[in-house]
């Protein structure tokens, strides 16, 4: 693909990052529909851990600097100056000003990166430090930029409503994963959402080929994958395990991840003496959490709402998990109810319950429960709401739009 041809940049806080497979996933697809991607990362990877994926991206990487001591800022605005952009820096110094220095000084960088690029747009996810540069490098270049606010970036306490009011209002749009988010967003800012629409995160379904559930064995083989956080709420998990095994159900539960509450875990695991069966397998490859999710009877994802306000916006590997077939429980957080329909293509459960958590795992590994219907419904929904292509082409068709005034 030319160069010269009119380019998108995703400008991303850190690129690559093992937990945002779905960023690299929607990379790929809009690069198999021919756009022709850039990916600015505001910040070097700090993870040795890569997904084999990455080595499809044909997109290449700029890695924007930051400043670390005042010469850097000098050297910052000698280099605007050389591409032209001083007077563009000038009139939006006050903007610039209000910033933080590490962000002020990454939007000059990332403005004076574009010239020469062709780039014609910009996308960031999540709507936090990384949308704020682009907004910002946006102000200087006139590239119009746009973002997809996850949940953390919605939800945290740490979130300021007048900085998201004003990167709503000033994106050529801006996007959401559920519609649970799109409601929230618009009772809370009404008058600021004209242009943000619902483009649901997206799978690579060909990468994940479905099966239908095995017949269940003596033991029940449940998998849970995720960040060891108390939003993930495998703190809830580990008692319902042993509410499970004093009502006389065999099982092995395996948790992939790593994290701050991985000790907290562990103690659980020899309080509740469950050390016979709950492994905490740590950080796992993408093939190995295929292997684990093709191994397992049931999966689990008993996400939910952290003290400080932090929620998982839809757990990737519930939908991974949902997509191969494996019969998964949740609890009704955030978007999820919208995947996760209770009877139907899972079981739904309140958040916070081990007892709840106990039951809905019983629920689906009872013989009177169909198993093939609800996995079969899952891939249905999941072929039918998160293909990757289709909300590619989703993206694709909202930045070439033209902007229509609120």
């Amino acid at each position: 693909m030319s160069p010269f041809e009119p380019g998108t940049a995703y400008v991303l806080k850190m690129y690559p990052r093992f937990s945002e497979t779905f960023i690299v996933s929607e990379i790929l697809a809009r690069e198999a529909a021919g756009d022709r991607i850039e990916i600015f990362s505001l910040r070097p990877t700090n993870d040795p851990r890569f997904h084999p994926e990455l080595a499809r991206v044909q997109a290449p990487v700029t890695y924007i600097d930051r400043p670390i001591k005042t010469v850097a800022l000098w050297e910052s605005l000698r280099m605007a100056e050389a591409a032209g952009l001083t007077a563009a820096v000038g009139r939006n110094l006050g903007e610039l000003a209000a910033a933080t220095a590490d962000d002020a000084v990454q939007a000059i960088n990332l403005a004076t990166a574009f010239q020469a690029r062709n780039i014609q747009h910009m996308h960031v996810h999540f709507a936090s430090g990384a949308t704020t540069v682009a907004r910002l490098a946006s102000l200087i270049t006139g590239i119009p930029f746009s973002f997809t606010a996850h949940a953390v970036d919605i939800f945290h306490e740490s979130v300021q409503n007048e900085d998201l009011r004003i990167k709503l209002e000033q994106a050529h749009h801006a996007v959401t994963i559920s519609q649970y988010n799109m409601r929230y967003l618009r009772r809370r800012f009404p008058d600021s959402t004209s242009r943000l629409h619902l483009v649901r995160n997206g799978l690579e379904l060909e990468r994940f080929p479905y099966r239908e559930p095995r017949p269940l064995g003596a033991t029940l083989r449940i998998a849970a994958v995720g960040r060891l956080v108390e939003k993930k709420g495998f703190q809830h998990l580990l008692p319902a395990a042993a509410e499970l095994l004093d009502q006389g159900v065999k099982m092995d539960l395996r948790i992939a991840g790593t994290g701050i509450m991985a000790e907290e875990l562990e103690a659980s695991i020899d309080q509740l003496r469950l050390r016979e069966h709950v492994r905490l397998l740590g950080p796992q490859t993408q093939d190995q959490i295929h292997e684990l999710l093709h191994a397992a009877d049931i999966f689990v994802a008993p996400c939910v709402i952290g003290a400080d306000g932090n929620a998982d916006g839809m757990p990737t590997v519930l939908l991974e998990a949902m997509a191969t077939g494996v019969p998964c429980v949740s609890t009704s957080v955030t978007g999820i109810p919208e995947v996760v329909r209770n009877g139907s293509t899972g079981v739904l459960v309140r958040p916070g319950s081990p007892h709840a958590l106990a039951r809905g795992i019983r629920t689906l590994s009872s013989p009177a429960k169909d198993r093939v219907a609800v996995s079969r419904n899952a891939r249905a929904l999941i072929e039918e709401d998160y293909d990757v292509h289709r909300q590619a082409e989703l993206l694709r068709s909202l930045s070439r739009s033209e902007r229509r005034v609120a």
